[in-house]
C-alpha cells in the first residue's frame, strides 16, 4: 500500500505520559506488568499517519517498533482543525513485534486533522528495563 503522507510525525504528550498500568494482569504473574514506554523507548518508535493515495478516509497509522521487544497500542486520538477531538480504542490492542511495522486505522476525513497521538505500552519483567513478550 502506498501512502501519501501529508504530515510529519507530531510528537504529542499522550505518547510521552509516564503511566504505570496497575490493572488486572491476565498473565497471573506479578513479575510481569504492563508499563508506558519511557522517553528513550519512545525515541525508537516511529509513527507516520496519512491516507492511501486517492482516498479521503480512513486515516492510516504506520507504526514501526525499533525496540527489540514487542509493544502494543491501545488507542489513538486525533485533534481536528475545528478544535474537536476524535478517538478510537483498539480492541484488542494491536501488537507490534520488535523491529517490525504494523498499520492501524480510524475514520478521519483527509484535510481535517491537526495533530494525533497514539497510546502505546509494553510488558516488562519486574526490575527490568526491557520490553518482553509476556507469553514466553
Amino acid at each position: 500500500m502506498r501512502f501519501n503522507f501529508e504530515l510529519c510525525f507530531v510528537f504529542v504528550a499522550g505518547l510521552a505520559l509516564p503511566l504505570h498500568a496497575s490493572a488486572w494482569n491476565p498473565f497471573g504473574d506479578e513479575a510481569v506488568s504492563e508499563v508506558a514506554l519511557n522517553k528513550s523507548e519512545l525515541q525508537k518508535i516511529k509513527v507516520n499517519a496519512g491516507w492511501a493515495k486517492g482516498e479521503d478516509q480512513p486515516l492510516i497509522f504506520e507504526v514501526t517498533n525499533g525496540l527489540k521487544g514487542p509493544i502494543q497500542c491501545s488507542a489513538a486520538n486525533v485533534e481536528l482543525n475545528d478544535g474537536k477531538t476524535v478517538g478510537k480504542v483498539f480492541v484488542p490492542k494491536f501488537a507490534i513485534p520488535g523491529q517490525t511495522t504494523r498499520n492501524a486505522s480510524m475514520l478521519v476525513v483527509k484535510g481535517t486533522m491537526k495533530s494525533y497521538a497514539l497510546t502505546c505500552s509494553c510488558f516488562k519483567n519486574k526490575g527490568s528495563d526491557t520490553c518482553v513478550n509476556p507469553l514466553k
